[in-house]
């Protein structure tokens, strides 16, 4: 089993929590602790945190009343009653996986989704009590925002970043930071990722994305990464940036107490 045990470290640290679980699954090994986490992650990743949160309660109650463990239910609780603080950290991550993973369609997907978020949190926050704000209330909505910039702002841009960025502009003059977000977002460097995305499968059309394309548009991708936790700190939401590298240490401290470093027999001929 050494082989596979060395397989799914490898799958772990690039995050592909699937992977790692169907080998954990033909070991015979779904069930157990380290297993359940995965399979968390594996769903938290695809950001059903319901489902995720809802795996944990499988776990043994030793296990259950760990720190990690309590830290990671909590967080879950954050991500499902739509926190910002935890939203936006765990788009960071996710944003992560993909890069690590070369999945750049999923990527410049995401990089829009982060973008669009990011103009509705400088809005919102104008218009909602910070302890009382979630992601996950009917308000958020792209519809309701545009509406608001229509009926008391008179702004009529069907775009919503576009419109955002014009009541910013008009009503947030003042705000050097949200000033200098939006300057950020809106660079042409920025433009051209989105326009990539636009091309693509989760955009309006069909074309591949490679790695030397976003290079040309941006630099470095994870450059991308640097910008954005840039944009979160001026706006002062709190970032939780190795959730993902904590939760994956405990996994493989788990990982080896299950006795899967044996070396089997076929693998030594």
């Amino acid at each position: 089993m050494l082989k596979s045990y060395k397989v799914i470290l490898k799958l772990i640290d690039r995050y592909d929590y699937g992977g790692a679980l169907e080998i954990l699954d033909a070991l015979g090994f779904k069930d157990t602790a380290p297993g359940i986490v995965i399979n968390s992650c594996r769903y938290a990743a695809n950001f059903d945190f319901k489902t995720a949160q809802r795996l944990l309660s499988k776990l043994p109650e030793v296990n259950k009343k760990s720190r990690d463990m309590i830290d990671l239910h909590d967080n879950l609780t954050e991500l499902i009653d739509g926190d910002p603080d935890a939203l936006f950290s765990e788009l960071i991550e996710n944003i992560k996986f993909r890069l690590v993973n070369e999945e750049y369609i999923d990527f410049l997907g995401r990089v829009f989704r982060f973008k669009e978020a990011v103009f509705k949190y400088m809005f919102l926050k104008k218009h909602f009590d910070r302890k009382k704000m979630s992601f996950n209330v009917e308000f958020v909505s792209k519809r309701n925002i545009l509406k608001m910039l229509r009926n008391k702002y008179k702004i009529f841009n069907a775009n919503l970043v576009y419109g955002l960025t014009t009541y910013i502009q008009r009503f947030q003059r003042d705000e050097i930071k949200y000033q200098e977000v939006v300057r950020l977002l809106n660079s042409e460097k920025m433009n051209e990722l989105i326009e990539l995305r636009n091309g693509s499968i989760v955009g309006h059309g069909f074309m591949g994305v490679s790695r030397d394309e976003i290079y040309k548009a941006y630099g470095n991708p994870y450059n991308v990464l640097d910008d954005f936790r840039n944009c979160l700190e001026k706006l002062d939401i709190r970032l939780e940036r190795f959730k993902y590298s904590k939760i994956n240490t405990w996994i493989v401290s788990e990982l080896e107490q299950l006795n899967l470093t044996v070396e089997d027999p076929e693998e030594e001929e």
